[in-house]
């Protein structure tokens, strides 16, 4: 993982350097995540979390860039009692990845659409229920690998409105009952991210 780190941070640096030639561009972003993990029992994107960090993209061709990010993002699940349909548990997972989109951005005026994997290392868990912490049950894989569908819109000049769909297409941890199918091989993260991004430099057709 720290070879990841190192190399996403080289990555980073020299897109900043080479402003000059007008190839690569870096960024900043930072904004909201909210999520779900399927195959838990409770559904709805209800924990909300942090998602932010930096990234680098290059022109392939006028219309089609390719970015290399790398953020922390929290994601999980939440559950709230609710008495009045005789429901009292409560359920609690943050999951922190340090993660490594790769994607493949087609830009048309305003407009930015993305699609490519993510590559995800989990830092930090934390999962309470209605007895206190849950430690050592069922633990999650460490590594994350998912595929993430995005939109970018430019509000104004270098700064943009980004919102993106990310889903585990490997689980994250087994199912509580054992049962593993090739289809379901367990639980996996669904992910909606909203956030702010800032391009430095210009804008302006090279």
């Amino acid at each position: 993982m720290r070879k990841i780190i190192f190399i996403a941070v080289l990555f980073f640096l020299i897109g900043s350097e080479t402003k000059a030639q007008q190839r690569f561009k870096a960024g900043l972003k930072v904004g909201l995540s909210t999520s779900q993990v399927a195959g838990d029992t409770y559904s709805g994107f209800h924990q909300a979390g942090f998602d932010g960090g930096g990234f680098v993209n290059g022109k392939l061709s006028e219309k089609w860039t390719a970015q290399f990010e790398i953020i922390y993002i929290q994601k999980g699940s939440k559950h709230r009692p609710d008495p009045d349909k005789g429901d009292l548990s409560s359920y609690f997972l943050r999951l922190d990845y340090v993660e490594v989109p790769v994607l493949f951005q087609y830009h048309q005026q305003k407009f930015t659409f993305e699609a490519g994997p993510g590559f995800g290392y989990l830092v930090k868990v934390k999962e309470v229920n209605d007895y206190g912490e849950i430690t050592g049950d069922r633990p999650f894989f460490k590594t994350e690998a998912s595929f993430n569908l995005g939109i970018s819109y430019t509000i104004y000049k270098n700064l943009a409105m980004n919102w993106r769909y990310c889903n585990s297409f490997l689980a994250i941890r087994k199912h509580a009952s054992g049962a593993s199918r090739w289809y379901n091989p367990g639980q996996i993260n669904n992910v909606l991210a909203f956030t702010l991004t800032y391009q430095f430099g210009t804008n302006e057709s090279e």
